[in-house]
Formats: C-alpha cells, structure tokens, sequence
C-alpha cells in the first residue's frame, strides 16, 4: 500500500521547520547540519524561494550536458 499524499504546511509550519533546521546549523556547526530532518530541509528550501531570495533564472531547469553526444 502506498503512502498517503503528504499534507501541504501551512506558511507558519514551514517557517517553524525551517528555523529549527537553522538553529540545529547555527549551534551545533556541521554536526548539526548532520542533524537536520528532511522536513527541515525541505521546509529551509521553501522558506529561501518563498523569500524572494534567489534570481528567478536560477530556479528554471538547464538542460544537462551529454558527454556521449
């Protein structure tokens, strides 16, 4: 049996997500990188594109190159 959709978050639980991922990060170093959840990830690449932090050419798709062509 497959697991069910995951839910959406609210704009409240991503923020919440992801500052638990920052902290983990800020007092801990690369330990605490290796800490952080998958949910914290996610949510810390949400909060980033829903910042308006990155150019929008960043975050369309580049064709990848093929070394066999």
């Amino acid at each position: 049996m497959a697991d069910p959709a995951p839910t959406p978050w609210t704009m409240d639980q991503m923020q919440r997500l992801a500052a638990q991922a920052v902290l983990k990060i800020d007092l801990l170093g690369v330990r605490g990188a290796s800490l952080v959840s998958m949910d914290e990830a996610i949510a810390m690449a949400g909060g980033i594109v829903s910042a308006g932090a990155l150019p929008p050419d960043l975050l369309k798709p580049k064709p990848e190159k093929r070394d066999d062509a």
